[in-house]
């Protein structure tokens, strides 16, 4: 796993994120402007709401529900400059990271610097 330094500090925007079984339903919704690929979903099971990759998303049918291909969690981390995190995936300008006490989530690719 490649190791990442926490250049820009991050606060999560989401403290109760949407997480996704895989074959769950979700309302399709808009896609985002500033990270392209990220679609704002909402849990048909849940009614959880939260950004999830196109890339993990079927093609909504006419009733703008998609269905997930893979298990999912939106969570977001909360970094402070000078952290060092491992990679995970990199996806849409963010990556999956994992902290040195465990916790798992994203954040934005322009925060981190490669080791």
């Amino acid at each position: 796993m490649q190791r990442y330094t926490v250049i820009k500090g991050h606060i999560s925007n989401y403290p109760d994120p949407i997480v996704l079984k895989k074959e769950q339903e979700v309302l399709y919704g808009k896609e985002d402007t500033q990270f392209p690929n990220w679609i704002f979903c909402k849990s048909i099971t849940t009614n959880k709401e939260g950004w999830v990759p196109k890339q993990i998303l079927t093609a909504p049918n006419n009733h703008g529900i998609a269905i997930v291909t893979k298990d999912y969690s939106a969570h977001e981390l909360t970094a402070n400059q000078g952290e060092i995190l491992l990679c995970l995936e990199h996806l849409n300008d963010w990556t999956y990271c994992k902290t040195e006490n465990g916790e798992i989530g994203w954040i934005p690719t322009s925060c981190l610097s490669e080791q």
